[in-house]
């Protein structure tokens, strides 16, 4: 579980962007893009001192179970996507 309250994160760099601008990028563009924006995000100040709950039955995805700090496992993520 994730519980982020009051807090808003605007991330639409290119407000003309439309679906179809998607569907034509390229799988590794849009990876690149993914793994760009999870290092940013965990950059972010107001992360700090955030936790990440993983419960024990996401061990069947390879999550270990335990509360994780924020910033690190949106890092640790952006690391295992590249």
């Amino acid at each position: 579980m994730i519980s982020i309250e009051n807090l808003t994160i605007n991330m639409n760099a290119t407000s003309s962007t439309s679906d179809d601008f998607l569907n034509t990028q390229s799988p590794i563009d849009v990876r690149e893009e993914l793994i760009n924006m999870l290092r940013i995000i965990s950059e972010d100040k107001r992360f700090i001192g955030q936790t990440v709950v993983i419960p024990n039955d996401c061990g069947q995805y390879g999550f270990v179970q335990g509360e994780f700090n924020l910033p690190e496992i949106l890092y640790f993520l952006a690391d295992m996507l590249e």
